[in-house]
């Protein structure tokens, strides 16, 4: 088995790419517990163990598919296995889905492994090698990986011939290298606003534009403009399914936009909620990356540009609005939107911390928002 990340390694005879590994360590940080937050799905080798040993901290669901899923704390917050200490109280027999936090294995026309940047303990260093880590992932999940690419490749194929079909396809190398120069563009919000313009228009973009030479848009309306889009990926239909950004001490905030606002709240160990503040996104400033601030968030932008799931996604919106608009100007637009969001996002959590998107500021904007990032639709599959 090889362990390389390159682009189209081989690996068990799958086509995967692990290349957001490269160079990354991590080890879980104790304060943590926000994978704790999600419910894991119970695979189907494993439900005889928890329906023997614990039949009361098991739910059925329904919802994405019909499966058993383990019970949450209140009904709405942690996992019921969630312990003194944030300890997990079956760690050794956790379900899959928790031992494979926080790598996501995505499929489209290939298997690519992707890191949850949210998680805490994959930004100080570890003592795990995430490319080893993942590589026993893959090798592990080597049978369900075949199938489900046999699968996705199959949507793809029917994806590009509707592009091809209504002359709007474009290879996704393409578009990764036309981004690829202009990437500290994106911390520019008059760049960005230039960019998501230009998207929308009927012409296609062939690249992405120069930089620009001077100010184009209102400051006042570009922030408004900023605000709105942040409120609207903060939006949910309660507060349990809101956003949650774990900070350094280990608080669990929930960040929900209701009429206009961003409901500020913190969520307890047993699930019970603290509310802390209402914040009027008129008083947030939109900061921009600073320092050693830009070249985190350039990384980042790079990492996003390089992920299938980013692409998929781009997919899924081409999908969704009927094959209508350009491959391109959707994959742009939507690489832009994502360093709006996330411009806004940092600033948010700057502001409620009373930071700066300096290093630190751009590392805590990543842990707030990578996990809203890897949960769009896209029109391959998570396994």
């Amino acid at each position: 088995m090889s362990g390389r990340g390159q682009e189209g390694t081989s690996l068990l005879d799958l086509e995967v790419d692990m290349s957001e590994l490269e160079g990354r360590t991590f080890t879980c940080d104790d304060k943590c517990g926000l994978c704790c937050l999600c419910q894991a799905e119970v695979l189907p080798h494993e439900v005889p163990f928890f329906k023997r040993d614990h039949p009361s901290r098991v739910v059925m669901k329904s919802e994405p598919h019909r499966h058993v899923a383990l019970a949450l704390k209140g009904g709405e917050g942690p996992c019921t296995f969630l312990g003194v200490n944030r300890r997990c109280e079956i760690y050794s027999s956790r379900p899959h889905y928790c031992r494979q936090f926080p790598f996501h294995l995505y499929i489209s026309t290939r298997v690519q492994v992707e890191l949850d940047l949210s998680c805490r303990g994959v930004w100080y260093g570890g003592r795990e090698d995430a490319l080893v880590t993942g590589g026993k992932m893959v090798a592990e999940n080597r049978e369900a990986l075949l199938r489900a690419l046999r699968e996705s490749r199959a949507v793809y194929r029917e994806f590009e011939a509707n592009c091809a079909d209504s002359g709007i396809y474009r290879a996704p190398e393409g578009l990764r290298r036309n981004v690829a120069p202009r990437i500290k563009e994106l911390s520019d919000v008059q760049y960005l606003a230039k960019v998501l313009d230009l998207s929308a228009e009927e012409e296609e973009m062939e690249a992405l534009p120069a930089p620009l030479s001077s100010p184009q848009y209102d400051p006042k309306e570009l922030k408004a403009s900023a605000a709105e889009t942040g409120l609207e990926s903060l939006s949910s239909d309660d507060v349990y399914s809101a956003p949650v950004y774990c900070d350094p001490e280990g608080k669990w905030n929930i960040l929900l936009s209701k009429n206009g606002k961003v409901e500020w709240s913190v969520m307890n160990d047993d699930g019970s909620l603290d509310p802390r503040r209402t914040i009027d996104p008129k008083q947030v400033p939109l900061l921009v990356p600073e320092g050693q601030g830009l070249d985190v968030f350039c990384s980042y932008m790079s990492t996003l540009n390089r992920r299938d799931s980013m692409y998929g996604y781009a997919c899924f919106l081409v999908d969704d609005y009927g094959y209508e608009d350009y491959l391109s100007n959707t994959y742009y637009g939507a690489l832009a939107a994502a360093a709006m969001d996330l411009l806004w996002r940092s600033s948010l959590i700057a502001h409620i911390r009373g930071g700066k998107l300096d290093r630190q500021g751009m590392i805590e904007g990543i842990i707030a928002y990578d996990m809203d990032r890897l949960d769009a639709p896209a029109i391959g599959a998570f396994l």
